[in-house]
C-alpha cells in the first residue's frame, strides 16, 4: 500500500486515515475479539489500524474502552463454555465405552485357564498377561487360582515350568554380555536367577541342598539305614574375586597354592584377610594343611561352596 508520499507503508503499521477513531471500526474490532481473535491478529488485517493505536482509542475514548473490555469478558467465557461443553461430551464418551484398564470382566473356562498358564510357561509375567484386553485382570486371575482347584493346580504347575525356562534365560543373558552392556547383564541375571530359584526351589534353590541332603541321611547327621552312620560334614567357603594391579583376578580368599602365589605376584604382599581398599571384606586363608585335607576327603561327602560380592567388591 503506498503512502501520500509515495512511499511502502511498513507492515504492520496503520494505513494513512486509519489513526482517527470511527465507531464503526471500533466495533468491528470489538466483534473480531469477541470471536476468539486476539487483539494483534485482528489489527493485521489490510485496513486495520495498528493495536497501539486502537489501545490509544480505548484511553481516549470511555465508550470504546468499555466496549473493548466487555468484548474480551466475552472472549473469555466463550471459551470456558467450549471446555465445558468438550468436557462434557468427552465424559459422556467415556459413560458409553469406558477405557478397559488392563483385563476385561469374563468367566471362568478351562480355555482360558489353559491359554493363561501356557503364556506363563512361555516366560511372560502375570502382570503382562494381566494388561492385555483379551485377557482377564491380574487380580481376577489370582481370585480364579484361590476358587478353582483345578486351575490351581495347573498355575502351579505353570509355574515351575516357568522358572525352567529362567534359568535357561538367564544363561541366554550371560552369553549374549559384552564389555559395554555387562553391568546391565549383570542385574538382569541375578534377578532371573532369583526368579527361578524361587519359582522352581527344588532344583535351582541352593539353601535347599545341604537340607534335602541331611534329610536323606536321616535328617540327624547319619546315614538312614542305620549301616553307616558316619557324620555328615559340610563345608561352607565365601569367597569373592577382586581385579589386582596387574589386571589378573585374584580369589579372595586363595583356594590353593597357585592362587596365593597370584597374590604375592600381583600385590608383591602374601594374602591378607580383612578390609580390602574398596570396603570389600577379604575372608581368612585357609592354611596349606587344610588345603591338603581337603583334597584328601572322600569324594561320597556332601560339600557346597558359596560365592558371594560384598559392597565394593569388584
Amino acid at each position: 500500500m503506498d503512502d501520500a508520499a509515495g512511499g511502502m507503508v511498513r507492515p504492520g503499521a496503520a494505513a494513512p486515515g486509519l489513526s482517527v477513531y470511527s465507531e464503526e471500526m471500533g466495533a468491528e474490532i470489538c466483534r473480531a475479539v469477541v470471536s476468539g481473535r486476539s487483539l494483534m491478529a485482528a489489527c493485521a488485517e489490510p485496513g486495520r489500524p495498528h493495536r497501539t493505536t486502537v489501545r490509544n482509542w480505548a484511553r481516549s475514548h470511555p465508550d470504546f474502552g468499555e466496549a473493548l473490555r466487555e468484548a474480551y469478558r466475552e472472549a473469555r467465557v466463550s471459551v470456558r463454555m467450549r471446555d465445558r461443553q468438550k468436557a462434557a461430551e468427552d465424559k459422556a464418551r467415556m459413560a458409553a465405552d469406558p477405557p478397559r484398564r488392563g483385563g476385561k470382566a469374563c468367566g471362568y473356562t478351562r480355555a482360558l485357564a489353559e491359554a493363561i498358564c501356557a503364556r506363563l510357561e512361555e516366560g511372560e509375567s502375570l502382570t503382562s498377561i494381566g494388561r492385555d484386553p483379551a485377557m482377564p485382570c491380574y487380580g481376577t486371575i489370582l481370585k480364579w487360582v484361590k476358587t478353582y482347584p483345578e486351575f490351581e493346580e495347573m498355575y502351579v504347575a505353570a509355574r515351575e515350568t516357568q522358572g525352567h525356562w529362567l534359568f535357561d534365560e538367564a544363561r541366554d543373558v550371560a552369553l549374549a554380555a559384552t564389555r559395554a552392556t555387562w553391568p546391565v547383564a549383570r542385574l538382569q541375571f541375578d534377578v532371573i536367577r532369583w526368579q527361578a530359584a524361587r519359582l522352581a526351589p527344588k532344583k535351582y534353590l541352593e539353601r535347599l541342598l545341604a537340607a534335602e541332603a541331611m534329610a536323606g541321611r536321616g535328617g540327624d547327621g547319619a546315614a538312614g539305614d542305620g549301616a553307616d552312620r558316619e557324620p555328615l560334614h559340610i563345608v561352607f567357603s565365601a569367597m569373592h574375586f577382586e581385579v589386582g594391579p596387574n589386571g589378573k583376578v585374584l580369589a579372595a580368599p586363595p583356594r590353593n597354592a597357585a592362587e596365593a602365589q597370584a597374590w604375592i605376584d600381583a600385590t608383591g604382599r602374601p594374602y591378607e584377610a580383612g578390609v580390602g581398599p574398596n570396603g570389600q571384606v577379604r575372608p581368612p586363608m585357609d592354611s596349606p594343611d587344610a588345603w591338603a585335607g581337603q583334597a584328601a576327603q572322600p569324594q561320597d561327602r556332601l560339600r557346597r561352596k558359596t560365592t558371594w560380592r560384598p559392597a565394593g567388591g569388584r
